[in-house]
């Protein structure tokens, strides 16, 4: 994480957990988030977006493709799209990207314009969704 992405500051909190605090930018036209990452053994990286407070598009009550906790937990893969062999720095950071960039066009447009589904939905855990190509974090 350190050589790809430097502005991603890590302090470990036991020895099988690790998160990160960073300030995150999706696309050059995108405004800047603060995020953090946190990743313990055995369990999903858990993403938080700490500022700014995530506004709602115009006639909705909540974020979409969000966990329970709201912006403190937003879903940004499947279950089956991740695992432990991965490098957190090659996937889940980019597809926090992706999730932003749709985040912003949705507080626009009001309809989410990515694939893929909602955690609550039955169909998250299904293995055919649709992928999404989106832009680079720079």
């Amino acid at each position: 994480m350190k050589l790809k992405h430097p502005q991603m500051i890590a302090s470990v909190e036991r020895q099988r957990s690790i998160t990160w605090i960073g300030r995150w930018r999706p696309s050059e036209l995108s405004d800047e988030y603060t995020i953090r990452v946190f990743y313990r053994q055995g369990t999903r990286p858990k993403i938080s977006i700490l500022q700014p407070k995530l506004a709602l598009a115009h006639g909705q009550e909540k974020l979409p493709h969000v966990y329970e906790e709201g912006q403190d937990d937003i879903c940004v893969h499947r279950h089956e799209e991740w695992n432990k062999g991965m490098f957190i720095a090659s996937t889940i950071m980019p597809w926090i990207s992706q999730w932003l960039y749709f985040y912003e066009a949705w507080v626009v447009t009001g309809k989410w314009l990515g694939k893929g589904t909602h955690p609550s939905r039955r169909e998250h855990s299904d293995s055919q969704a649709d992928k999404t190509e989106f832009p680079r974090q720079v």
